[in-house]
């Protein structure tokens, strides 16, 4: 039975970010991928150019992929703390769920490679927090400030307490979460 060609890329994909989160960005290679995903190398270059294409899309795929999950259909737009603590709840959530795709995203934006990608493809992967974030500020709910500086504060705390959990292998309470979104909003609200 062939398989289809979206499943392949996917399959392209997850062995990529495995070999990449395994070796790192300089052992790996189009054969190691290859050999993970079960796949020729020739069938990698049918659907990508060369390693760094098919890096710069993977980063793309899973960064909007990401952004997606924050805002789940029926979520509320409007400017409040509520909708804020939804989204910084998905967060969480699509983190721990993904987290193979998150160690990938983050190990690639703390390297040269993200340069590249953000001026080769002048990405927004959510503009829906943009937009959220000016009708917040108009509307005087969080400060005045860049809109890199609100995301930062807002989300750090998720990323650094996500890295612990993974390596102690424990798991936060909901009413940590909480106790931490709440510190999270101080920083940002008025």
């Amino acid at each position: 039975m062939r398989i289809k060609d979206d499943e392949k890329i996917t399959r392209i994909y997850r062995a990529a970010i495995k070999v990449i989160n395994r070796d790192g960005f300089q052992g790996s290679s189009m054969s190691k991928i290859a050999k993970e995903a079960d796949v020729s190398a020739a069938t990698i270059y049918l659907y990508f150019e060369n390693k760094d294409d098919m890096i710069d899309k993977l980063y793309i795929q899973t960064k909007s992929k990401m952004g997606k999950s924050y805002f789940h259909e029926g979520i509320e737009l409007s400017p409040s703390k509520s909708t804020f603590r939804t989204i910084w709840i998905n967060h969480y959530q699509y983190i721990t769920r993904n987290i193979d795709e998150y160690i990938f995203q983050e190990n690639f934006a703390n390297c040269p490679l993200i340069e590249h990608v953000e001026k080769k493809y002048n990405m927004d992967y959510c503009p829906t927090f943009e937009q959220l974030f000016e009708k917040s500020k108009a509307a005087r709910l969080i400060l005045p400030m860049d809109n890199d500086f609100i995301y930062s504060l807002l989300f750090a705390p998720i990323s650094s307490l996500v890295k612990k959990q993974k390596i102690a292998g424990t798991e936060i309470s909901m009413n940590d979460l909480i106790q931490i979104f709440e510190s999270s909003w101080k920083s940002i609200s008025q």
